[in-house]
């Protein structure tokens, strides 16, 4: 005598992933990290010099008053001066909490600015497709066409200048500009369509607010760099 016998069709898709799968990471987030790693160390053993002498003295200015800073290059009271920004403010607030001098918080500055630089690109790239592999071609043209002969200038983020300028204000902010083009995108589309960010959008005002002040905040910190920031969310 025979009996039936009741056999599961095999599950497919995402949800067979639920309860017994395992993470894997992608092709960006395994050569992110690498590229991260490689980079900070690099970061590290280089010597820092040029303009970082002057964003040092910036953080020792706020370290030793945070509210009546003196002029970073000169004898003279700093009010008015470009250099202290909100990102300084908090380097100067590190630096008072931990002791550190500015060289000191120059160096732990620069792995934290390539970490929103990383996220930033991979966030971007992403609103613009879907494709695993593009922000890793990205963050190779990135940092490979510009060529990658050494000059520690603000906002020159190739290969070798990383070993130098990563704790810039400028490499702070251009991170800052690709997270906001990236939230800009992600809000500007709907259903597939990309739609100009405005009034007539469909999500609500408090996420517009919160994103003009990213704007606001990458003006602050870099100037020359919110400019960059303008055309790129016009376009």
């Amino acid at each position: 005598m025979s009996s039936g016998v009741l056999v599961r069709p095999a599950v497919r898709g995402a949800t067979a992933l639920r309860g017994g799968g395992t993470w894997r990471p992608t092709p960006y987030q395994l050569f992110g990290f690498l590229f991260w790693l490689v980079m900070s160390l690099a970061y590290w053993r280089v010597p820092l010099c040029c303009d970082a002498g002057q964003h040092a003295a910036v953080v020792e200015r706020l370290r030793d008053d945070l509210l009546n800073p003196r002029h970073p290059t000169a004898d003279l009271p700093g009010a008015g001066s470009p250099s202290y920004s909100p990102f300084a403010l908090a380097q100067g607030v590190a630096a008072r909490l931990t002791g550190l001098g500015g060289w000191e918080v120059l160096k732990l500055t620069g792995p934290l600015n390539l970490l929103v630089l990383l996220t930033g690109i991979g966030r971007f790239v992403r609103v613009l497709t879907p494709r695993p592999w593009a922000p890793v071609l990205a963050l190779g043209a990135m940092t490979l066409l510009w060529g990658v002969e050494r000059a520690w200038w603000s906002g020159y983020l190739n290969l070798m200048s990383m070993t130098g300028n990563l704790a810039y204000p400028s490499a702070f902010a251009t991170g800052l500009v690709l997270w906001a083009w990236a939230l800009t995108g992600a809000r500007a589309r709907n259903a597939g369509a990309v739609r100009y960010v405005g009034p007539g959008g469909l999500r609500p005002v408090p996420g517009y607010a919160a994103l003009g002040a990213l704007y606001g905040l990458v003006l602050l910190v870099h100037p020359i760099t919110a400019v960059a920031a303008a055309l790129g969310a016009a376009a």
